[in-house]
């Protein structure tokens, strides 16, 4: 009987064994380590899909544990190049302007940021109103701004990447987050499950956001009031990926298709960004090895997380 008993023991430590290699992506001497990867805000889609792929490589890697903690597109590739963070979100144009240092959005540069996969989505500028205010397209938005209107509008948190291509189209037609206030109206900085109640509860008329098609926020924002996503002129479209970077007409991305939200039927121009997964250069290298390749691995995942990420494609990643 302690023959069979030592032999189901070894057995048993046989499958132990087996099960751990199979779950192993990386090589054998990876140490096991907890990263901090800093996404968006918390609600938000980068929050979510971090935290959905965070599990996916503790599942197929067990000893790669991530850590996921809100940040922003301007904080994030600050956060990394500091220490504070070891993986993060991206925007293609924002961090190329943290890495070089561009004033006014950067005082430094962050150069201490690397990125192990690009254009893994196109996340579209929403600039929604409700129908009830009469406009069909920002300029006439930022019209009413000029005009001494008082407009009670929602729009993203100091600190994101939002927040400043929000406040540079703002200022491309002329108009600012400050001149909202200064009317009488309001200007409310907020989350995006906040800014959700905000809008459906009629405290704004207005909500300000960048999101991935097709976005919930806007999908329930819609449905729970009658809206109409302002369009930009094709000048401010070419205009900001000239100077910044986001995506071109060309692309075929700067566009709401139709039919994406409830009540709008026809295409809407907007602006669109490509985000990215940032690294610091002090990850251990097999561990951003075995990130990538399950990145590659599993668009499927990405896609099931998120419909924008449709637009990514392993073999072109390196090169976007």
């Amino acid at each position: 009987m302690k023959g069979i008993r030592n032999l189901a023991l070894v057995a048993l430590i046989c499958v132990i064994a087996l099960s751990a290699a199979y779950a192993q992506v990386g090589p054998a001497s990876m140490k096991s380590g907890t990263y901090t990867w800093v996404a968006g805000g918390m609600g938000g889609g980068w929050y979510t899909v971090a935290g959905g792929f965070a599990n996916l490589v503790n599942e197929k890697e067990p000893r790669i544990t991530i850590k996921v903690i809100p940040g922003g597109g301007l904080t994030n590739p600050i956060m990394l190049s500091q220490g504070t963070a070891d993986i993060g979100w991206g925007v293609a144009w924002l961090d190329k302007a943290a890495y070089s240092g561009d004033a006014p959005l950067f005082k430094q540069k962050y150069t201490g940021i690397n990125a192990i996969a690009g254009a893994l989505s196109a996340d579209r500028y929403h600039f929604l109103a409700a129908k009830d205010q009469n406009v069909t397209t920002f300029e006439e938005f930022a019209k009413k701004i000029k005009n001494g209107e008082k407009l009670k509008v929602a729009g993203p948190m100091t600190g994101t990447s939002e927040f400043v291509l929000i406040g540079n189209v703002l200022a491309y037609y002329g108009a600012s987050f400050d001149m909202i206030k200064k009317n009488g109206g309001s200007f409310t900085q907020a989350i995006y499950g906040d800014m959700t109640s905000l809008y459906k509860d009629r405290h704004v008329d207005y909500a300000l956001t960048c999101v991935g098609l097709p976005a919930a926020i806007i999908t329930e924002m819609s449905l729970g009031r009658p809206s109409i996503l302002m369009s930009v002129s094709d000048e401010c479209v070419d205009h900001f990926a000239k100077t910044t970077g986001l995506v071109t007409r060309d692309s075929g991305l700067a566009v709401v298709p139709g039919g994406t939200y409830a009540g709008m039927s026809g295409n809407i121009q907007a602006l669109a960004h490509a985000t990215e997964i940032l690294v610091s250069p002090k990850m251990p290298e097999d561990v951003v090895y075995v990130m990538t390749k399950i990145l590659n691995e599993n668009k499927a995942f990405l896609v099931q997380m998120g419909a924008s990420y449709q637009v990514f494609d392993p073999k072109t990643t390196a090169f976007a």
